[in-house]
């Protein structure tokens, strides 16, 4: 499979797979800047994960030649997992992450989840329509998100999918061991 999928005649998804790529160093700060510190990897753990985890998928979002963000997600087998989806301030509001989705929607068959801060002010509210006006629907208010650090707690986030599956208990736990297995303490 190519490393680079053309999403659109502008854009495409490049997929990242050393972690001494230079799109990769461009992309730490803004993977820094939109993620809070629990919602986040380690950055040697993220470099790692890049080149040991062929299950992940860290994309480069280039738009134009230009490098715009970062799409992160899991072929788990039975389902995707969509981990972190950002893009540069400068290039927001040019409808790049609609893009991205877009062409997920196309793309990735099968359950798609993903996890979002639960609706509580105008922004995660927002988040949250967002991801409905792109068909995808609260499956879950009681999910534990495992902390990607030691130092912090869990936190509660709700899931979203493309649909209910029928299995979302088994994929939700799945999520807990594949994407934070290194960091989950009982």
């Amino acid at each position: 499979m190519s490393n680079i999928q053309n999403v659109n005649d502008m854009m495409n998804l490049i997929r990242i797979t050393k972690s001494d790529d230079d799109r990769l160093e461009r992309l730490i700060p803004l993977y820094k800047a939109a993620f809070p510190l629990e919602e986040r990897r380690d950055i040697d753990e993220l470099k790692r994960m890049i080149r040991e985890k062929p299950e992940m998928y860290f994309n480069a979002i280039e738009c134009d030649g230009e490098l715009a963000g970062l799409f992160i997600y899991w072929d788990l087998k039975d389902f995707y997992y969509m981990e972190h989806l950002a893009v540069f301030e400068s290039m927001r509001n040019l409808r790049i992450g609609q893009q991205v989705l877009d062409y997920i929607a196309l793309h990735l068959d099968g359950p798609r989840l993903l996890e979002v801060e639960p609706a509580t002010d105008e922004m995660t509210t927002r988040r949250v329509n967002y991801y409905k006006r792109n068909g995808y629907e609260i499956l879950d208010t009681t999910f534990i998100q495992p902390s990607y650090r030691e130092d912090k707690d869990a936190g509660l986030l709700w899931i979203m999918g493309n649909g209910q599956p029928e299995r979302l208990r088994e994929f939700t736990e799945r999520i807990k061991q594949v994407i934070y297995r290194d960091h989950y303490k009982k």
